[in-house]
């Protein structure tokens, strides 16, 4: 009875995982054993709307960066790879020569990922001698979602300006393997919020939607107590989940 409930346990951690697997799970095992891990690049092309759009990049550039050892070393925890090496890179100008193009985004918005210079791939894939090269895009998105105030008592269904990150692991052709995007795009930052409670002072039905400013912003960058942002711990709790081991696969 023990080891039943065991396997059941190991069944349900096997099938959390994030993602999607573009091609057989055990043919990407075999055929990723060296990952290389770009800093994360930042999409400045993709719409949206902010009123400091070069100072806020410029935050999200600097957060974003900072973030590449961080997770390199969550995957080398899970022993998943032969070996997961950091490449060198930056946010801005290896996302000019590496991004190809946005895929079209989900109805909500939300970016579904992107396509990949394959030349400029396979040049990073055999100049770092890695199988494969995980490739997190940090971007700003428009998307369609209900929030509610702080109270939960009111809602308000509109469109949201957010900085969102989407992932993929794309191999020395340039073909995608596995990717995060659309419905499991992570949100890296709250740019806007509606304001319920000058709605409810002013006794009135029309809530605006406004900016947060680049100190609240960058205040919400800095994690607590020093530690990492919260959305970055997210996103990298649903890559690692996606693109390491399941616990089965050790059976």
């Amino acid at each position: 009875m023990k080891k039943i409930l065991i396997y059941g346990l190991l069944l349900m951690l096997a099938g959390c995982g994030w993602g999607q697997y573009n091609i057989p799970k055990e043919d990407y095992q075999a055929k990723v054993q060296v990952l290389g891990v770009l800093p994360l690049l930042l999409d400045s092309a993709a719409y949206f709307e902010y009123p400091q759009k070069e100072t806020l990049f410029d935050l999200v550039a600097r957060s974003a960066a900072a973030q590449q050892d961080m997770l390199v070393a969550r995957l080398r925890e899970e022993k998943g790879y032969f070996d997961v090496r950091a490449l060198p890179g930056s946010t801005g100008l290896t996302a000019v020569s590496v991004l190809a193009g946005e895929l079209p985004h989900a109805e909500d918005g939300r970016p579904a990922g992107y396509q990949f210079n394959a030349q400029a791939v396979k040049e990073l894939a055999e100049r770092n001698v890695v199988d494969a090269i995980l490739v997190v895009v940090v971007s700003g998105a428009q998307v369609k979602e209900t929030r509610r105030s702080r109270t939960l008592l009111e809602s308000l269904e509109t469109t949201y300006n957010d900085i969102v990150a989407t992932a993929a692991v794309v191999d020395r052709n340039g073909k995608v393997l596995w990717q995060l995007g659309g419905d499991e795009t992570t949100r890296i930052l709250l740019l806007q919020y509606a304001d319920f409670d000058e709605a409810y002072y002013n006794r009135t039905d029309m809530v605006q939607v406004k900016y947060i400013g680049i100190p609240g912003l960058e205040k919400a960058l800095e994690g607590e107590d020093g530690d990492q942002p919260k959305s970055y711990k997210k996103l990298f709790d649903r890559i690692v989940s996606g693109i390491s081991p399941g616990l089965l696969d050790s059976l």
